[in-house]
């Protein structure tokens, strides 16, 4: 998949999308700004102990975080989400905050590797963000071009179960 085609399938979006993408990564960004300490009140002042590399990974993590969740929202049939597709997102997230914590006394990861394991962090949630819209636009676009179904994974379970009707 081109990352141009990726780039238009994220601007021709539905609202309800960009909201969900919006909502998820605020939620985000303060989730793992609060749980890493990375802001902090001392004498009634607010302060910013953490490095500034941090606080980008902290803020681009968290928007990647929100366009991998909005698109499980209104995905086209054949590409809708399934519990394989969550599981590199919550690694990226996990990643994510291991790298820009400070409340623990001897962190999991030491300093030095910190920005490595940021930038891998990174990656990982793009390449997520890109195969899930993958997904979406195989999908979608072998239906229309073959006349017939698009590529579907029949092992996986789906995220979102439809409900029996009676």
């Amino acid at each position: 998949m081109r990352i141009s085609r990726t780039f238009t399938d994220l601007r021709i979006w539905p609202r309800r999308r960009r909201m969900v993408a919006a909502g998820i990564a605020a939620a985000a960004l303060t989730a793992l700004t609060l749980a890493s300490g990375s802001v902090a009140v001392a004498g009634g002042s607010l302060m910013f102990p953490s490095a500034v590399w941090a606080y980008a990974v902290t803020v681009v993590g968290a928007g990647l975080i929100g366009l991998v969740v909005a698109s499980y929202f209104d995905a086209p049939i054949g590409g809708e989400a399934t519990r394989c597709d969550v599981r590199w997102p919550v690694l990226g997230l996990i990643a994510v905050y291991l790298t820009t914590e400070l409340r623990e006394a001897v962190p999991l990861i030491a300093a030095a590797v910190r920005p490595v394991v940021a930038v891998a962090a990174i990656a990982l949630l793009a390449w997520a963000l890109l195969e899930r819209l993958g997904i979406e636009h195989r999908a979608v676009d072998d239906r229309s071009v073959n006349g017939e179904d698009g590529e579907v994974c029949t092992t996986c379970k789906p995220l979102f179960p439809a409900t029996r009707s009676r």
